[in-house]
């Protein structure tokens, strides 16, 4: 968010500006530049997601995924989050031992460090400037840690020695983000990201290597990436790679992504363009019927290619809501001890409202499919 100004009158100069102009890195139209942060590490409040804490070394990717939710977040340095969100990235630097501190003091209490939530750690940058591998570093000297890392990059075979040990120590996860065995239609997709016969090739040296890693099928893109052939062979071709996991999302959209992914579409595929709109009018997620229909495709796809469909997510969300309801529960007792009460009072958790679903009617030449309209 840009600062206000201090005097009436005068422009405040923007968070870019106050960021500085010293330049790390340039290759390819993409500048990465320092940004001063006090700890890698961000803690989590919400309990809809698996995780307590995030870990993301940079702000932006260049990895260029058309659909990447996070892109809202260079609004906040005063970037434009569309046009700069995959070509100015920001390197988070000095907040090295703060990081390890708190590393240090998580050891042993089950809290899931997240690395790769919302820009990924091992995007082109990092072959040079590491902030992923010192945090690995720091992480790798510790017992009892709970952590993760999602990426599409194949740089996370520089760090096998890293997370060897981290494995030998502590609870980890790798997950390989791949949503199509087509590299025509990644390329448009996902523009700079590494093909997909790179990513399958990192997930079997992955395992090969011993480590805990899986698919990532996030997101799934209704009427590109979800039919029944598509979805099988991307399935045949990881179980080939030794892969016993996967976990899958779909697409989710918020501004601005929304309104840049659908002119994309309206470029590139311009017959689905119509159902996206209606769809994710006013909303950011899909549901209803599609969704249940996709979940037991992808299942019994799994199922016939020897996958397990991994529940490691909802099994932390049902932890960490158990964790922040006992919290709760906890502190209305104390609440009630102070008023004199004679004990605590009843607490609940939030529960997600749901929007009604209709069935889109399509015209001739639009995808049929049930989604949020």
């Amino acid at each position: 968010m840009v600062p206000k100004p201090m005097v009436p009158g005068v422009a405040a100069p923007s968070m870019a500006t106050r960021l500085g102009d010293e330049l790390l890195r340039e290759r390819g139209g993409v500048r990465y530049h320092p940004l001063r942060t006090r700890s890698l590490l961000n803690r989590c409040d919400s309990v809809r997601v698996p995780f307590d804490f995030t870990v993301n070394p940079y702000r932006g990717c260049a990895m260029g995924c058309r659909y990447c939710y996070a892109a809202y977040t260079h609004e906040y340095i005063g970037r434009d989050p569309v046009e700069e969100f995959h070509s100015v990235i920001y390197v988070k630097r000095g907040g090295e031992r703060a990081s390890a501190r708190q590393l240090a003091r998580l050891a042993g209490q089950d809290r899931h460090v997240a690395l790769g939530t919302a820009t990924d750690p091992y995007q082109p940058g990092e072959a040079t400037l590491r902030v992923t591998r010192a945090f690995l570093e720091s992480a790798a000297c510790l017992p009892g840690l709970h952590l993760s890392i999602t990426t599409k990059g194949a740089l996370i075979l520089r760090d096998l020695d890293l997370l060897q040990r981290i494995q030998a120590r502590s609870r980890l996860s790798v997950r390989v983000s791949l949503i199509s065995t087509r590299a025509d239609l990644l390329r448009e997709l996902e523009p700079w990201a590494p093909p997909p016969a790179v990513r399958l090739e990192t997930l079997r040296r992955l395992v090969d290597a011993g480590l805990p890693a899986s698919l990532s099928l996030a997101p799934v893109l209704p009427g590109l990436t979800d039919s029944a052939a598509e979805l099988s062979g991307l399935l045949e071709a990881t179980r080939a790679a030794g892969v016993q996991h996967i976990s899958y999302g779909l697409l989710f959209l918020r501004a601005p992504t929304r309104d840049s992914f659908l002119r994309f579409l309206a470029r590139s595929f311009p017959a689905l363009a119509p159902a996206y709109q209606r769809a994710y009018e006013g909303h950011a997620y899909l549901g209803g019927r599609y969704v249940r229909g996709l979940r037991a495709r992808i299942e019994r796809l799994a199922a016939a290619h020897g996958l397990a469909l991994s529940d490691f997510d909802q099994d932390d969300i049902r932890r960490r809501a158990s964790l922040t309801s006992s919290a709760k529960a906890s502190q209305n007792v104390k609440n009630a001890a102070r008023r004199g009460s004679a004990g605590p009072q009843e607490t609940s958790l939030p529960t997600s409202r749901r929007a009604p679903v209709r069935p889109v009617n399509t015209r001739p030449g639009e995808v049929q499919i049930p989604l949020w309209d």
